[in-house]
């Protein structure tokens, strides 16, 4: 049977709380396949806290997924941001001021429509990281456990995407939109990939104010093969729509800004990975069937994408009463209620109610896709055959 790969590669989209999917998923493949590490990791947006987690974790794959859905499931919006009236006003009254006064300069600059301080002092706890740093990553790859591990966040005042990198003797990559960055990770990456433009203010890195990696990042799968990667498992939370889903109308009328909020979220967060996917699949069908010779120097990637089976965006109505009331008070004003599904609600719910059954989700998901994964994963063995061989390795845990 054989082992998996030094090139295997674990990438994360982002979705916001849909990540969550992403820990469910997770859960029950590594239940499945003991043992299990990815030697690069690489996330963007949400998916970048839970890559960060994982490449940081200092033990067994199992017990760290098991204490990422303990955090996903303690999660809630006061850790995310402050969602109390009073401070909502405050940055709405902002923004209002900014816009009525022509750009008239203001003692306090809106950044975003909120604070999100709460979910730094929630990452570094999470995390294990006081000051920021973090620690685990470096003693993972001493311990060969870890090859690499990168996040990509927006550089908005030069309109790069710029995916930061930890690992040893790695080539970084330069392209006119976006570049590699050797750094040692911390908390502020991780706050800068998940900073939802507008919403979430940008975080300072360097020189630069960081934005949601997704922005920019139209190759959401490149970061991984950079890093080495010629096989690749991607865990979407984007539902894939049928013909006749897709054909539905769900809003008569004029659209509700939530709707063309959430249609521009999933063009950011979404759609390049699927276009991505695309392209890589149909890329590598074409280099394998020419000559070593021809090949300009390409190898063929092989690629994994799971994603949803349920719409989480329809899931997510149900849950809308689960946000503060002053922020679902915001949210309805853009017309959450007018809508039976949006992006825009699916992004923001960090709700326990609603992120416990996203997990759910995942979990339910990897046990019908369990045999395909694990062939992937591991060529030539079957689900019994990958319990058996690694619950048999003797670890260092």
């Amino acid at each position: 049977m054989s082992q998996v790969s030094e090139h295997l590669a674990l990438v994360l989209g982002g979705g916001g709380a849909r990540a969550a999917y992403q820990a469910g998923f997770l859960r029950r493949l590594v239940k499945e396949i003991p043992g299990l590490r990815f030697p690069i990791i690489t996330g963007v947006s949400a998916g970048s806290i839970n890559a960060a987690f994982l490449a940081n974790w200092p033990h067994s794959m199992e017990v760290g997924v098991e204490r990422l859905m303990e955090l996903w499931r303690s999660i809630t919006p006061n850790q995310i941001f402050y969602s109390n009236p009073f401070a909502l006003a405050a940055n709405v009254c902002r923004w209002g001021l900014r816009l009525v006064s022509g750009g008239a300069h203001l003692p306090v600059p809106p950044r975003g429509l909120v604070d999100t301080e709460p979910l730094r002092k929630f990452l570094r706890g999470a995390l294990d990281a006081p000051d920021g740093t973090l620690r685990g990553i470096a003693e993972n790859i001493r311990l060969g456990r870890l090859r690499a591990a990168a996040v990509t966040t927006t550089n908005y005042l030069r309109g790069q995407s710029v995916t930061w990198t930890q690992g040893d003797n790695l080539e970084m990559w330069e392209r006119p939109l976006r570049h590699g960055a050797l750094t040692t990770l911390n908390v502020e990456h991780v706050m800068g990939s998940c900073a939802l433009p507008l919403f979430f203010p940008a975080i300072q890195i360097g020189d630069g104010w960081h934005g949601d990696g997704g922005v920019r990042l139209m190759a959401p799968l490149s970061p991984a093969l950079h890093l080495g990667a010629s096989r690749i498992f991607t865990i979407s939370t984007r539902y894939l729509k049928s013909f006749s889903e897709a054909g539905r109308i769900l809003t008569p009328g004029y659209p509700p800004p939530a709707t063309v909020i959430g249609a521009l979220l999933n063009a950011v967060f979404l759609d390049a990975l699927d276009h991505d996917a695309l392209t890589m699949q149909r890329i590598s069908q074409l280099v394998t069937q020419l000559p070593e010779k021809q090949r300009l120097g390409l190898q063929p990637v092989e690629l994994l994408v799971v994603r949803p089976s349920q719409d989480l965006e329809a899931l997510a109505a149900d849950y809308e009463h689960t946000l503060p009331r002053a922020f679902r008070y915001m949210v309805r004003g853009l017309g959450t209620r007018d809508t039976p599904r949006t992006g825009l609600l699916a992004t923001i719910l960090f709700a326990p109610e609603y992120v416990q059954r996203v997990m759910e989700v995942g979990e339910e998901d990897a046990a019908r896709r369990i045999e395909e994964v694990v062939k992937f994963l591991m060529p030539g063995a079957s689900v019994k055959e990958a319990k058996t061989a690694e619950t048999s390795k003797p670890t260092s845990d």
